[in-house]
């Protein structure tokens, strides 16, 4: 149990598997040549004495898929801080992450029996543990566990290189949320009902296949259509996907103003986050920044 909970700490401790996980549906194509758009962003105006900038990031590359431009790094460069969506590099983080994961009632008399014996099989085979060993952790952070189990790959993280870069530097690193705030959103995206009905859409081929995708859409840096995507995706259920993206989008939009004028600033945050009437680029431009992509 402690070993999976340490795992489980290291790769999911913050929501951003699901959002780039339920991006698209299995069916969709990235058929559409993508926009003018890019992964990061410029901001300023408003009173900022120099600029800042926002980069967009995916949290299901694999290692080697991903290098980074020499745009983000120069970006890196030129601020003096940066924010990711909670601190990563917090001493303290998976002490703290521990709080927020475990579940008020075992998973085991939330679903059928049924249900029960197709999950304990699966974490069998896939993590080589039983329900009973981690029935009382969230349902979302089970569910990363197991969808990450099914990637072909180690996965990369482009938020380590952040926190890399920036401690080379010797420049302080922070959260745009606390681990509290951001693990309060768990129950609100994911509800405990629809766990096994969300584990039986995804088989190991599918899931590659949409790996495939997402890293297409993302290589090319077409934020709009990830955004399009993940709009159609949670139709049926609006909420979820209100508490996913835009209440979090708002929180930190309101927060990223006085943060950019105290010291220029790297933000990064799931890509997901970046487009849309309530994406992070046109909340900032709502409130009078000039915020304008950044090309190669």
């Amino acid at each position: 149990m402690k070993s999976l909970v340490k795992n489980v700490i290291a790769k999911t401790v913050k929501l951003a598997v699901l959002s780039a996980i339920a991006v698209a549906p299995i069916n969709s194509a990235f058929s559409q040549k993508a926009k003018t758009t890019s992964l990061l962003w410029k901001i300023e105006g408003n009173g900022l004495q120099k600029p800042s900038y926002l980069f967009g990031t995916h949290h299901t590359l694999c290692e080697g898929d991903y290098n980074m431009p020499q745009k983000v790094k120069d970006a890196m460069n030129s601020t003096e801080q940066s924010y990711l969506e909670i601190n990563l590099a917090a001493p303290n983080l998976a002490e703290e992450t521990k709080k927020y994961i475990a579940n008020a009632q075992p998973l085991s008399t939330m679903v059928s029996k049924e249900d029960a014996h197709y999950v304990d099989s699966l974490l069998q085979v896939k993590l080589k543990t039983n329900l009973k060993k981690v029935e009382n952790l969230k349902p979302l952070v089970i569910l990363n566990a197991l969808l990450q189990s099914s990637l072909p790959c180690k996965i990369a993280s482009i938020e380590s290189e952040v926190i890399k870069a920036a401690k080379a530097s010797d420049k302080e690193i922070k959260g745009l949320s606390s681990i509290e705030e951001q693990y309060s959103f768990l129950d609100k995206i994911f509800r405990p009902k629809d766990f096994v009905p969300y584990l039986k859409m995804w088989s190991d081929e599918e899931l590659k296949k949409l790996m495939a995708k997402l890293k297409a859409a993302y290589l090319t840096e077409d934020v709009e259509k990830i955004d399009e995507l993940m709009e159609t995706f949670y139709t049926a259920d609006p909420e979820a996907y209100r508490n996913l993206l835009p209440i979090r989008n708002h929180l930190w939009a309101d927060r990223m103003p006085a943060i950019a004028k105290e010291k220029p600033t790297f933000f990064a945050v799931g890509s997901g986050h970046l487009q849309g009437k309530e994406g992070l680029v046109e909340l900032l431009q709502a409130k009078g920044f000039k915020v304008t992509p950044v090309f190669n």
